[in-house]
């Protein structure tokens, strides 16, 4: 049985409304991989994600908030990026899905469009040994 996943801080939201807040999100988004303990690489690969998705919403002519968090499965940490998403509610969930998975999935561990009204896209990042910043020793 897979382990519950559970939010955990940092919980960091962005409000996308133009594309000035494209830095922003890039910052807020390496911020919070940052306080999750990911290493420099990881966290430019997490602001790059971000930024695709700002893109999208630009691109969709939407405003949108976008939810970062900490998220935990057993003792694996990942950081939930998560917006809603209703310019996707008249289109087909699978050419979406495989739309985000095209545009997104190379970034992350997980890109999926959750069904609901409306419906919302979520990316997870997974932290490992490789993107996790490497332990100090004593000296």
């Amino acid at each position: 049985m897979e382990a519950q996943r559970i939010k955990v801080p940092p919980v960091m939201l962005i409000e996308v409304e133009d594309s000035m807040d494209l830095m922003l999100a890039r910052n807020t988004a390496r911020r919070a991989a940052s306080l999750l303990g990911f290493n420099t690489a990881s966290r430019a690969q997490i602001a790059g994600a971000v930024a695709s998705l700002v893109s999208i919403i630009l691109n969709a002519g939407e405003q949108q908030v976008i939810h970062l968090h900490g998220l935990r499965q057993g003792v694996t940490t990942g950081l939930q990026i998560r917006c809603e998403a209703p310019w996707l509610a008249s289109a087909s969930p699978e050419n979406a899905a495989l739309a985000l998975k095209t545009k997104l999935g190379s970034m992350v561990d997980e890109a999926v469009l959750v069904a609901g009204d409306p419906p919302s896209i979520e990316m997870v990042l997974w932290r490992s040994e490789a993107r996790s910043m490497p332990r100090k020793t004593a000296p």
